[in-house]
């Protein structure tokens, strides 16, 4: 696995502390609301700690991909880069705050969840009405509220470029992008609730079945999680910088962000099932018992037979799933040959990334720094261990 680069390793402490503001300003703002700001806020700093910055910095790398090379630096960690690598991080710990709510999930990153930490101190206050729904409740709002901040940070660019119609337009250009990535993962998000809640297909041939459900995934895979990691963060950076938005230099930076997110994604499936808890923060197996239809489960489900059928049955969607139970699973997908399968696709589209590298690089639009970031970047993100 490659190491971040020095220059990019720059952009997550730049980040971190924008954060750190963003929380303090709101503070300040609604002090007047008693313990109530301070204990969401406080939830929000909890959520926010921890992540890899990923997306921050792949938007860092967008905001300098049409950099010169001595103002690479400078635009890597400048204001641009540093609100919209806040706005992105911000965007993704709503995300996955309102995700753990709906998948029930008991962990994030090795901690409680937002609803389970809400749920206990309602309990252990000895508050009226039920721990669960107050859980429910405060987390429902906190990512409500991580949303709004993210969108305030989006906002906070504008004043930057006042003076500039071409950079008006380039803001103009990045919010459009930001608000159209969060709408497509919300109907995304919903595409994957309301597969996981669809009948197993018993009564179709099983190849067939199998395909389909594969198509499927994949298509929450595209709009839930793969845009907005990679190639979303990539886009808005680069039309912050002035990119033209209908240019092949879009095109391909758009071809191999969706082609690496897609990888990406596959790569945290594989995880899902097969993943150290150590490691990831999550319990092995939870995606199984939250019932998430993964390229990874339709490919178990066209090779096994119809006992192996009845074992995945019988384990997913099912909360009460022995780890017994889950070690059959883990072990039928290995010996059926799906996770070998599954790893072909991976290196596919990681493949189809690069190919998409190439073909930016023979433009001489974007510089050979930014070129060999966006490569470490997609061999970091696609050969991971958490």
């Amino acid at each position: 696995m490659s190491a971040l680069p020095a220059a990019l390793g720059r952009v997550r402490p730049a980040v971190e502390h924008r954060l750190t503001q963003v929380l303090e300003d709101c503070h300040r703002r609604w002090e007047d609301l008693g313990q109530a700001a301070p204990e969401l806020l406080e939830a929000a700093g909890s959520v926010l700690s921890g992540g890899k910055r990923m997306r921050a910095v792949l938007g860092a790398v967008g905001c300098a991909i049409l950099s010169v090379p001595e103002q690479r630096a400078e635009c890597l960690t400048g204001s641009d880069a540093v609100r919209l690598g806040a706005a992105l991080e911000l965007y993704q710990a709503s995300a996955l705050v309102h995700d753990d709510l709906m998948d029930g999930a008991d962990t994030r990153r090795g901690l409680p969840a937002a609803h389970r930490v809400f749920a206990r101190d309602h309990e252990a206050r000895g508050w009226l009405g039920r721990p669960q729904t107050f859980g429910a409740n405060g987390a429902i709002l906190l990512g409500d509220l991580l949303l709004s901040l993210a969108g305030e940070q989006m906002s906070a660019l504008a004043p930057s470029r006042a003076s500039s119609k071409t950079g008006n337009s380039a803001v103009q250009h990045a919010r459009s992008a930001f608000d159209a990535m969060t709408t497509e993962v919300a109907l995304g998000q919903f595409l994957d609730v309301r597969s996981e809640n669809l009948p197993l297909p018993w009564d179709r041939e099983p190849g067939a079945a199998a395909r389909r459900m594969q198509g499927d995934a994949l298509s929450v895979v595209r709009h839930k999680s793969a845009r907005y990691s990679v190639r979303h963060p990539l886009l808005i950076g680069a039309l912050l910088a002035g990119l033209d938005p209908s240019g092949t230099t879009a095109e391909h930076l758009a071809a191999f962000g969706e082609d690496v997110g897609i990888a990406f994604q596959l790569r945290d499936d594989e995880l899902g099932v097969f993943g150290s808890p150590q490691t990831t923060g999550k319990p092995a197996g939870d995606d199984l018992r939250e019932g998430k239809r993964t390229v990874l489960l339709a490919l178990t489900w066209g090779r096994c037979d119809e006992a192996g059928r009845h074992l995945l049955g019988s384990v997913l969607a099912n909360p009460e799933a022995t780890e017994e139970q889950i070690s059959e699973v883990t072990a039928l997908i290995e010996d059926c040959g799906a996770r070998a399968a599954h790893e072909e696709i991976i290196a596919a589209h990681r493949d189809a990334g690069n190919r998409a590298l190439e073909r930016l690089g023979t433009e001489g639009v974007v510089s050979t720094a930014s070129l060999e970031d966006l490569a470490v970047l997609a061999d970091l993100l696609t050969h991971r261990v958490s």
